[in-house]
């Protein structure tokens, strides 16, 4: 009786007879079932066709953004740009044209005007991990040459669905021009600057004032509006620049800086440990003025940022343009969302040039412009106080 006991245990154990001897046994075709198990699967992945990348046409939010990428940033790529992205997914185009079974791409290229999809703009996930592109048809590079400005407004249509531009906070993500498509209208930064802090004062004064107006009629603050608004020596911003590998000279510096702020009425938290960190676009402003001929301006306003307890940070008012905007429409509607100062839009026109979406012919404006290939797609605009 023991003996048949034995035996029935050996057959459950072993699955119809096979005795199972742990992790390393092997079937009676010599492999390990692992092996088994992975060689399927590696047989049916070689039979699917594969698909390196998607191209979408149509439905950005409810297809492309929804179910293929689902990406926080997304930036907008002129056609035929050569961007190191778009020359990776031109590859991996190139190799799926070549697959012996391309019918799928052929389906979802239907829609497009010209056989190049890359000579339309492209909408890529800002990610390193979906090889993925939003194809924007009838905005080739001969229609972007007579309009840029038409080919943009007409992609944005297409990847915010018909929403006004001014209510894009709603979206779960951001777009940005590439750098291809800051070829013909850069992203626009301002600098206000003045001999001294008293002709700085009505500017700051008019900043202050149009924010406690938009409190009082329950108007919301952009999420990028500068937490406070001051003038500072610009001296004393250079020298901040160069001091920064020299511990003594750079607390000195700094307490120069917060002294000044503390003159103009900013209320910062009490503590003698704060530091200040300049942003990007106020750095490269103090590098450019300090090679340009004849810089002898005193002060400037600079925006303010409360990091904490002990960290302020200082920069310029301006950012990236909207798809559709000129450099100056994108300067208006930034410096409004930051210090909430309107500036005058037609005054600023007739001093620059088309270049920048002003009134006048190329290289004739009639302000300081700085720009230069270390500030790709960045430009500067230098101007008086505003009455």
């Amino acid at each position: 009786m023991a003996e048949k006991t034995l035996e029935n245990r050996r057959m459950v154990s072993g699955r119809g007879g096979q005795r199972n001897t742990g992790r390393g046994s092997m079937h009676t075709d010599g492999h390990k079932p692992n092996q088994r198990r992975n060689k399927s699967r590696a047989q049916q992945r070689n039979h699917t066709p594969k698909h390196l990348f998607k191209i979408e046409t149509t439905h950005f939010l409810s297809v492309f953004h929804s179910e293929i990428c689902r990406a926080a940033k997304y930036k907008v790529h002129a056609p035929l740009c050569t961007c190191s992205k778009i020359d990776k997914l031109r590859q991996l185009y190139r190799k799926e044209k070549d697959m012996n079974d391309n019918r799928n791409l052929s389906e979802r290229l239907k829609d497009l005007d010209v056989s190049d999809p890359f000579d339309n703009l492209l909408v890529v996930p800002d990610t390193k991990t979906t090889p993925a592109m939003f194809v924007c048809n009838q905005t080739t590079s001969i229609e972007f040459q007579n309009d840029a400005t038409v080919c943009e407004n007409k992609i944005a249509t297409k990847i915010f669905d018909n929403t006004d531009m001014t209510s894009l906070d709603k979206f779960p993500f951001k777009v940005s021009c590439a750098l291809c498509l800051l070829d013909h209208q850069r992203n626009g930064f301002v600098a206000i600057v003045a001999d001294s802090v008293q002709e700085l004062e009505p500017t700051i004064a008019k900043a202050k004032a149009c924010k406690a107006a938009k409190k009082t009629t329950n108007h919301n603050l952009h999420s990028d509006h500068a937490h406070f608004i001051c003038a500072v020596q610009l001296s004393s911003l250079k020298a901040l620049v160069r001091s920064a590998k020299t511990r003594a000279k750079h607390s000195q510096i700094v307490s120069e800086i917060l002294s000044q702020l503390k003159n103009g009425g900013i209320d910062l938290p009490p503590s003698d440990n704060s530091t200040i960190k300049l942003g990007h676009h106020l750095t490269s402003f103090i590098w450019l003025e300090g090679t340009s001929k004849g810089s002898k301006r005193g002060h400037i306003m600079v925006l303010g940022y409360i990091d904490g307890p002990y960290e302020l940070m200082l920069d310029l008012p301006g950012g990236k343009r909207h798809l559709g905007e000129s450099t100056l429409e994108s300067l208006v509607r930034e410096v409004e969302e930051e210090t909430s100062l309107e500036l005058d839009k037609q005054w600023l026109a007739e001093r620059l040039s088309r270049r920048y979406g002003g009134a006048l012919d190329e290289n004739s404006e009639d302000i300081q412009v700085l720009e230069t290939a270390r500030e790709n797609g960045n430009v500067y605009f230098v101007i008086p106080p505003i009455n």
